[in-house]
């Protein structure tokens, strides 16, 4: 069987003969030879590396851990601001190393920012600030961007109480919880007063500053991953992932509160944050109707406005506002009076102001109406202009009142006091 299957090796058509079948036999056993000694380098590769000792590598790893890896407390920075009608929050909330870059640039901002008709303005930020997409119950969102995470500052309103010491507790012991912390029963929850740029009546602006740790089972993210998350990729705003990444909290900047408050937001008897009138049609006539007297001109509209006029000539104009908001009687005609005043108003002027109101009647509606003048000592400073107001307050529902003030130079509005009154009988609410 062996010869066979050597026999069975031959190329096809190659005869065997007795020859030829040596040959072959031949040349297998040297083939088996080569193959043999073949093997016997190979083992002897082999067996030379494994006798041989593998290169030692050093590798360096650093104790520290990266920024954008480490754990932080958050620190949370807000202030509440009240208007007439409206409580204003500004709030920022991350990793305690990012908002720290930012603190006094942060409190800066609120300090100086500029209300119109009760609306904070903020269209000139600081550098590097920028608007933020709209989100709901916001009136605005900023981004900060930091080495460690991008920052959101988130600017909203809610309608005022009557009890301001209380609403700021409120809301402070519940931003509070935001950053771990226990309630505080002291004032203000443990927030300090501080001054803004406008303030109304005897009532402060307060400010809080609080670090802590939101769970002690995880840490604040930060870095690519947190930047990603509030806002700049495909998992903004995904769950409490991306509010513990952004730092944020909740959307909603006034989630937690008490059920009553936020039951007086769905009914319509608070306004929510950052909501927005339905949009009015084509068809549907305007809430404010009056006669436009002889020569004033249009004047730069806001959201609070309802009509806004010049008057007078265009380089000594008077400006006529029509805005509804809330706040008591004595509170905005003292107000009034410091802003025509360089000089502290007496409580026994504003009684005298109160008692001389003129009466009379807006579309039905009983209306006081003051003429504020500047002391006639301040009058000859010529290196300020003196300014007059001519104010109307009309009563509305709900605590409201509609206000109707021409604010600028004393002869203009002293001059424009006729047309006023034409312009005030012509009004209808």
């Amino acid at each position: 069987m062996t010869t066979i299957s050597r026999w069975a090796l031959a190329p096809v058509g190659v005869r065997l003969t007795a020859a030829n079948a040596v040959r072959l036999i031949q040349s297998t056993a040297r083939m088996r030879r080569a193959f043999g000694l073949f093997l016997l380098v190979v083992v002897g590769l082999l067996g030379g590396g494994c006798s041989s000792e593998a290169p030692i590598v050093t590798y360096q790893i650093p104790t520290t851990v990266p920024a954008a890896l480490a754990t932080e407390d958050t620190r949370m920075l807000a202030a509440i601001v009240p208007q007439e009608s409206q409580a204003w929050f500004f709030k920022v909330m991350g990793r305690q190393s990012a908002v720290d870059s930012i603190s006094e640039a942060f409190r800066s901002f609120v300090e100086n920012v500029k209300f119109e008709d009760g609306v904070p303005v903020l269209e000139n930020l600081p550098d590097g600030w920028r608007r933020g997409a709209d989100r709901a119950m916001r009136f605005a969102s900023i981004d900060i961007d930091t080495p460690t995470q991008q920052l959101d500052v988130s600017v909203s309103q809610l309608g005022r109480m009557d009890d301001w010491e209380k609403l700021v507790a409120m809301n402070i012991n519940r931003w509070r919880g935001q950053v771990g912390l226990k309630e505080s029963e002291e004032k203000w929850a443990g927030a300090t007063v501080f001054q803004t740029q406008v303030q109304i009546d005897d009532t402060p602006a307060v400010w809080l500053d609080v670090t802590g740790r939101p769970d002690s089972s995880a840490a604040p993210m930060g870095g690519p991953m947190a930047a990603m998350m509030s806002g700049a990729g495909p998992m903004s705003g995904a769950g409490p992932m991306a509010s513990a990444a952004s730092g944020a909290g909740n959307d909603d900047p006034h989630a937690g509160l008490p059920r009553e408050a936020r039951e007086a937001i769905a009914s319509g008897e608070l306004k929510a944050p950052g909501s927005k009138a339905p949009a009015k049609t084509q068809d549907e006539p305007p809430k404010l109707k009056f006669d436009r007297p002889e020569g004033w001109r249009d004047g730069r509209m806001s959201m609070m406005r309802l009509a806004a006029f010049n008057v007078g000539p265009e380089d000594q104009t008077a400006e006529v506002t029509v805005i509804t908001a809330g706040g008591d009687l004595r509170g905005n005609v003292a107000r009034w009076m410091g802003q025509i005043r360089q000089s502290a108003v007496p409580d026994e002027e504003v009684d005298a102001m109160l008692e001389n109101a003129e009466k009379l009647k807006v579309d039905g509606r009983d209306a006081q109406r003051f003429l504020l003048l500047p002391d006639s000592e301040e009058t000859t400073d010529e290196s300020k202009a003196p300014t007059a107001i001519d104010a109307t307050i009309v009563p509305m529902q709900e605590g409201f009142s509609m206000f109707i003030k021409m604010t600028g130079p004393v002869e203009i509005v002293q001059a424009q006091r006729e047309q006023m009154r034409t312009f005030l009988e012509s009004l209808r609410l």
